[in-house]
């Protein structure tokens, strides 16, 4: 079972504990990252852009000239898309971007990059965690841990909250529950700080 020190807020080592072999102790395949980090992406598209065709704008229905004897091209409508103003030719429509994994693939993947993450050493376990909300405790916090100017994640347990809000405005920082964390931000993470807490909601998730 792999073990791992735990810190406190202030940076110092106030003990060890046995990570779960279900988290910390999964192999995964490049594929399968990219599979699910692929459909987390889609799946946070709005779909929404949209642009009109040729036959949706608003144009006149005259013939712009006569077809011969102008020494200009042929030309049959306003709209066309090589018209200034006309319609735009394969342009976006609204569309639905979701894409299913199943769902023993993503707890495989989920489990698997925090695997890695632990594996390279950058995975640090914190006890009780708590913020006041102040951006300043967390910037402090940081330093002392050694963190500064990494892409870090903060994943957090039930009742830390105001360490997402503290964490907010702090540039390279993304703080996320352990119910919701994603493998895309994991997968982006240089550093990941993991609340104790956490540990069993994350272990809830890869069963």
């Amino acid at each position: 079972m792999p073990e791992a020190r735990v810190y406190s807020m202030q940076g110092e080592e106030v003990g060890m504990i046995d990570l779960p072999v279900s988290i910390f102790g999964v192999g995964v395949s490049t594929h399968l990252l990219w599979e699910v980090v692929r459909a987390e992406t889609l799946n946070a598209r709005r779909g929404t852009s949209s642009t009109k065709t040729r036959s949706e704008v608003r144009a006149s229905g005259s013939k712009p000239w006569r077809q011969k004897h102008t020494g200009r091209a042929r030309a049959g409508s306003f709209a066309s898309p090589i018209w200034q103003g006309g319609g735009v030719a394969h342009g976006p429509r609204p569309r639905t971007w979701n894409l299913r994994v199943n769902r023993k693939v993503r707890r495989k993947a989920l489990a698997g990059i925090l695997t890695e993450r632990f594996e390279e050493g950058n995975v640090r376990l914190i006890r009780d965690l708590s913020s006041t909300g102040r951006t300043r405790e967390m910037a402090a916090f940081l330093k002392d841990h050694g963190c500064e100017g990494r892409r870090i994640v903060l994943i957090l347990g039930e009742g830390e909250e105001p360490v997402a809000r503290a964490s907010r405005n702090l540039p390279r920082v993304e703080a996320s529950p352990a119910s919701n964390v994603t493998v895309t931000s994991l997968v982006d993470a240089e550093v990941v700080i993991l609340s104790e807490r956490a540990l069993a909601v994350l272990e809830e998730r890869v069963r």
